[in-house]
């Protein structure tokens, strides 16, 4: 089975892209496909939202097991086949290529088709692609670049401090906090 999914943008009304892929891919294989597509950098994390026909984010499908709790069910990229969550035509689901600052692209599966389709390709391709932030250039430059020059050794005796200063009866460091 081949599924047909069709990718648009909130930033930029001419962007849309339409994709084939085999309905047993793995939500990483089409990860892989959309960063190569719209030649986004890999080392980034992202991440899909199962949503309703509002876009209201569902069930989360993680680039990696973020999840501590073993009694869990999470989602992870690798191990979930397409066709264990996309059934229908007029699914819809998010891609969000930017965690940090919420940036999306809105997908919907328009074609389910009893064909085979070996290897994604990208069957429609109009408009410019939301750029990638670089978060590490970000904050470069936000912050400067860091400095080597300077002695960030603290000593309390730079401060007039000792000891002493740390151990004030008055003050409990191990009040309830839950009080307030």
């Amino acid at each position: 089975m081949a599924i047909s999914l069709r990718f648009i943008s909130a930033e930029d009304d001419n962007f849309i892209r339409e994709v084939k892929i085999n309905s047993e891919a793995t939500f990483l294989e089409l990860h892989h496909f959309i960063q190569q597509m719209l030649d986004f950098d890999s080392s980034q994390m992202a991440s899909f939202f199962m949503t309703d026909e509002d876009w209201q984010k569902n069930e989360e499908i993680t680039l990696i097991d973020m999840v501590m709790d073993e009694g869990s069910n999470s989602l992870i990229m690798s191990g979930t086949p397409l066709n264990q969550l996309i059934i229908d035509v007029k699914q819809r689901m998010i891609y969000t290529f930017d965690l940090f600052n919420d940036r999306n692209l809105f997908i919907e599966v328009y074609n389910i088709e009893d064909t085979q389709c070996t290897t994604p390709q990208c069957t429609r391709s109009h408009g410019a692609a939301p750029e990638q932030l670089d978060m590490s250039m970000l904050l470069e430059e936000t912050m400067g670049e860091p400095s080597n020059s300077e002695n960030l050794d603290f000593d309390d005796d730079d401060y007039g401090l000792d000891d002493d200063d740390f151990n004030d009866p008055m003050i409990s460091y191990t009040d309830d906090l839950d009080d307030y």
